[in-house]
């Protein structure tokens, strides 16, 4: 290969578009030619910001749910895929788990399958799936032709439609019967797998090996079971008897993400979308938790979670109010320093930083830090109507203690001087 010189025009990277001017016979081809260098174009700046969902596409249960056709439902959204081509969704939608078993379920829609992913009744059966969305094509109407037989044209097809469809993708495999068995820890378990915590972990073992360009259990996937035109939505939990057992979301959703331009895992922008997606699924875990667990204050968080976000914010038990979790309880088993009081302020600084901090393994004895947060009690203290939710913050221990009081900034009654 010749090398190139200096200001030469480079070819092979360019965008072949038409050259337009007065007299040139044009003709269909032509203008194909056009729309695609547009396309291109649009594709390298949807690139250039990043994949994944810039807004909405949340996906939720139909309510009243049904155990032997449950339906989804996905709001309104817009996302970049990895190849830069953008989705959006205008109006709401509900996604039928269960085919017909004719084959007919899909007639008259505009999301056709453009890749049969199972046979017979049922799309989803019992085990773990990824929803994503992907863009489809289909046309729309005829129009009307000059110099051809109307009897035999095939080509006059009026519009063409850009849109999207839905996919499932079946996790088990990868994943285990054991770990499908364990369903107080399966949620959890599969939104770190997908983090790829354990490979994060061994890249600083041995930062000096190969590049690690790609881990965690979605990257698995790619590129045959899951494609660099899907963008996943949500984890489904299905089984034969019981339905829909949950929707997790940010297990696998994230905001757009800009791909890095180092090889090096855990300083490019992934990591920071990675950290708030875990600051996010644990806040969507103990929601669903409030809605089936009866007793939230005996809540133990060993019993469902391998893995704790480096922050949370966990809301506390009111006698006579809300619900919530006794934090001793819930602590029980990790070690923690006994909780002390920060100010607001520290709050939105402590969550931006603790993006970049692994998550915390309840299971290997590492301290954690306790907070209240002053405004918080003091409302509560201060105040006997109208009361906010008391809740408390817990951090990664390798995370600055913010706990300390800085004179003529924090309250003195509800403060940790040293």
């Amino acid at each position: 290969m010749n090398p190139a010189e200096l200001q030469q025009p480079i070819l092979d990277s360019g965008i072949h578009s038409i050259n337009f001017f007065n007299g040139r016979l044009l003709t269909a081809c032509d203008l194909t030619r056009e729309q695609t260098a547009n396309r291109q174009l649009d594709k390298q700046l949807g690139q250039a910001i990043g994949d994944g969902i810039a807004g909405g596409f949340e996906v939720s249960e139909k309510s009243p749910r049904s155990t032997t056709a449950p339906i989804l439902t996905v709001t309104p959204g817009l996302a970049i895929n990895r190849r830069g081509q953008t989705l959006q969704l205008t109006n709401a939608i509900e996604i039928a788990l269960v085919r017909e078993v004719n084959g007919n379920g899909n007639a008259g829609k505009t999301f056709n399958e453009c890749v049969p992913l199972q046979t017979g009744t049922y799309i989803a059966g019992a085990g773990v799936y990824l929803l994503t969305v992907a863009p489809a094509q289909t046309t729309e109407g005829l129009a009307p032709v000059a110099g051809l037989d109307l009897g035999i044209a095939s080509c006059n097809t009026d519009t063409i439609v850009s849109t999207l469809q839905f996919r499932l993708v079946q996790l088990n495999p990868p994943l285990t019967d054991a770990e499908l068995d364990d369903e107080d820890h399966l949620r959890n378990l599969i939104a770190y797998k997908c983090f790829g915590v354990e490979e994060l972990s061994a890249s600083t073992t041995d930062p000096f090996g190969a590049g690690l360009n790609q881990y965690g259990l979605l990257d698995s996937l790619r590129p045959n079971r899951l494609t660099e035109c899907d963008v996943p939505l949500a984890v489904l939990h299905w089984t034969l008897s019981d339905g829909v057992k949950f929707v997790d979301m940010w297990s696998v959703r994230r905001r757009l993400t800009q791909r890095g331009p180092t090889s090096m895992a855990g300083i490019d922008d992934r990591i920071l979308s990675e950290g708030e997606a875990m600051i996010a699924q644990f806040r969507e875990a103990l929601a669903s938790l409030s809605m089936s667990v009866s007793g939230l204050p005996n809540v133990k968080a060993t019993d469902h979670f391998n893995f704790l976000p480096p922050v949370g914010l966990l809301p506390l038990n009111v006698i006579g109010g809300a619900a919530g979790f006794d934090y001793e309880k819930f602590f029980a088993g990790i070690k923690y320093w006994r909780p002390v009081f920060i100010e607001g302020a520290k709050v939105k600084p402590l969550l931006r930083m603790a993006t970049s901090y692994p998550p915390v393994d309840v299971n290997s004895g590492e301290l954690i830090w306790l907070y209240w947060v002053r405004e918080n009690m003091q409302k509560i203290n201060d105040t006997i109507t109208n009361q906010p939710r008391p809740y408390m913050i817990f951090s990664n221990g390798y995370i600055p203690f913010q706990g300390d009081a800085r004179y003529d900034l924090a309250d003195w009654e509800y403060s940790s001087y040293v």
